[in-house]
């Protein structure tokens, strides 16, 4: 049985200055290794949960553990920075964030404030670059000069050099054309099958249907469902009261269906599982 890489119980959070919770009543677990999609309406309080998980801000009341360590209203500063050696997280368009002259500085920034070694952080930026998949030549190089879709690798890379036990990524694929995203998430899953637990904030449900295989869905700083991709686009209801879409190969298998299409599968999550269940339907009944 997996054990849990975040722990979230009877979480309340309001920001300064403010008369409504922007989270109220948040309890869930994420397990190791999971690649978890965070789902909802813009303000909905999903960049909210994840600064939490990365210890960016405290709880107002509840409690987490995250990789091992508590988080509560009374964790001191430096016990969670100590979240951070163990979380990684990718904001919004990372590439805006590079800033050294080359990709080698920008990614060794995070090994070194952690007072690693000049051998460990070589190693780590090695490592990190092979993890995204860039060469090991482009060390020299100024980060500026590299494509949008090769910046955003570095960027990653410079949280990946850290090492983190859990990957947090918010709208990762935001701004990038399709071959850059569908190359983004290959290795985000590939770091995930390698044991990183991955937590993406995403409003695109393709990704979700296609990568996750947990989903929270929020709104109104609650969250509302904390399920799998199947069981969330199965439940129009739920759907249509968190104002989400349906992945296309969902929503063509649906209206098949209507159509008395017989698939055996109603809710195929990909393109590709689609095609499948439309063929054996075909088949069926030529055998009628």
């Amino acid at each position: 049985m997996a054990k849990s890489a975040v722990t979230i119980k009877d979480l309340h959070y309001k920001y300064p200055n403010t008369t409504s919770e922007a989270l109220s009543d948040i309890s869930l677990t994420i397990k190791e290794q999971e690649f978890v999609a965070i789902v909802g309406q813009t303000g909905s309080g999903k960049s909210t949960l994840v600064s939490l998980i990365d210890g960016l801000i405290k709880p107002e009341k509840g409690d987490l553990n995250v990789a091992g360590l508590k988080i509560n209203a009374t964790t001191k500063a430096e016990d969670l920075s100590k979240v951070h050696h163990r979380v990684g997280f990718v904001f919004q368009f990372p590439e805006q964030q590079l800033f050294a002259e080359t990709v080698e500085e920008d990614i060794a920034f995070g090994p070194r404030n952690l007072g690693w070694t000049a051998g460990q952080i070589k190693k780590s930026v090695d490592d990190a670059l092979k993890m995204v998949g860039l060469p090991v030549a482009l060390k020299t190089h100024s980060p500026f000069a590299l494509s949008g879709g090769q910046m955003r690798r570095v960027a990653i890379a410079g949280v990946l050099a850290m090492k983190p036990q859990i990957l947090i990524l918010d709208e990762p694929t935001a701004g990038l054309d399709t071959q850059a995203t569908n190359e983004l998430l290959k290795l985000i899953k590939q770091l995930n099958n390698k044991a990183t637990t991955v937590i993406m904030v995403t409003h695109q449900m393709e990704q979700v249907a296609r990568y996750a295989d947990h989903v929270i869905a929020m709104s109104e700083g609650k969250v509302i469902a904390d399920t799998t991709p199947r069981h969330l686009f199965s439940d129009s209801q739920q759907l249509a009261k968190l104002s989400l879409t349906l992945p296309i190969s969902v929503d063509i298998a649906q209206f098949l269906r209507k159509h008395d299409a017989k698939l055996e599968n109603t809710e195929p999550l990909t393109l590709d599982s689609l095609a499948d269940e439309i063929v054996k339907a075909m088949r069926s009944k030529e055998n009628e």
